[in-house]
């Protein structure tokens, strides 16, 4: 039945073409540039399969964080590793879940602290990612005051401003392997690896999707590759996800 569905959609998105995928350059390890400048990542991955089963050609680029949302959001393509908000849920049409990351809290060593809830962050300058979102409890709070966020495009230039103690903590998606790879592509941090410390409990866990603006009317396109995620999970391409 789901070859039989991929082969119904596949003649209208041929005729169509693909549509233009804006993605980050920098989210180790979901989806980034290698160092040889190639695209890479779980989340690449993904679309790789979907183009080989589909018979199609990939249109993607890469970009910062802040620009793949921007240009999305005016409908100049789709972004993928968007997370859902109340607030992006009246702007975007969504995939099906792509991946789960758990954001964690990154802390220099001997500066570590409980963490079980969002209060416990309260009057601490906290790393980000420009353009991101944390979920709304932690928007939230931003907003609120009862934390604030300093923010930066790369993943090695927050976890400078830790090492140097310009922020409390930084947050980091993909736990340990995550932490690993922004470290080890960077001499200066790689060589105070021993410095970087995860706290044990998540922030949260940002489920990741690929998303349209509304005006673009790409539901069919969605329906097509809702097709290939599922064929990428059952052949273990990339992991199941809990939503």
């Amino acid at each position: 039945m789901k070859l039989l569905l991929l082969i119904l959609f596949f003649p209208f998105f041929v005729l169509a073409g693909e549509p233009l995928i804006y993605m980050d350059d920098s989210y180790f390890p979901v989806i980034y540039k290698d160092k040889e400048g190639q695209s890479a990542g779980v989340l690449y991955q993904l679309l790789q399969h979907h183009a080989k089963i589909t018979g199609t050609k990939l249109e993607i680029e890469h970009t910062s964080w802040r620009r793949a949302y921007e240009f999305a959001l005016q409908g100049r393509g789709g972004v993928i590793g968007l997370s859902k908000t109340s607030a992006r849920l009246a702007l975007f049409d969504y995939s099906d879940p792509l991946f789960d990351d758990n954001i964690n809290i990154v802390v220099k060593k001997g500066r570590e602290f409980p963490f079980g809830k969002i209060e416990d962050l309260k009057g601490k300058l906290v790393g980000v990612h420009l353009g991101a979102s944390y979920g709304e409890v932690f928007d939230q709070a931003v907003a609120s005051k009862i934390l604030n966020a300093d923010v930066s495009a790369m993943p090695a230039v927050r976890l400078k401003k830790l090492l140097h103690g310009r922020v409390d903590c930084a947050l980091v998606g993909s736990g340990q392997i995550g932490l690993d790879s922004i470290v080890d592509a960077d001499p200066e941090l790689k060589a105070n690896k021993a410095q970087f410390v995860i706290l044990k409990q998540p922030l949260v866990k940002d489920t990741l999707y690929l998303g349209f603006a509304k005006n673009m009317n790409m539901l069919k396109y969605l329906q097509l590759f809702n097709q290939s995620i599922a064929d990428a999970k059952l052949k273990k391409i990339i992991p199941e996800t809990s939503d």
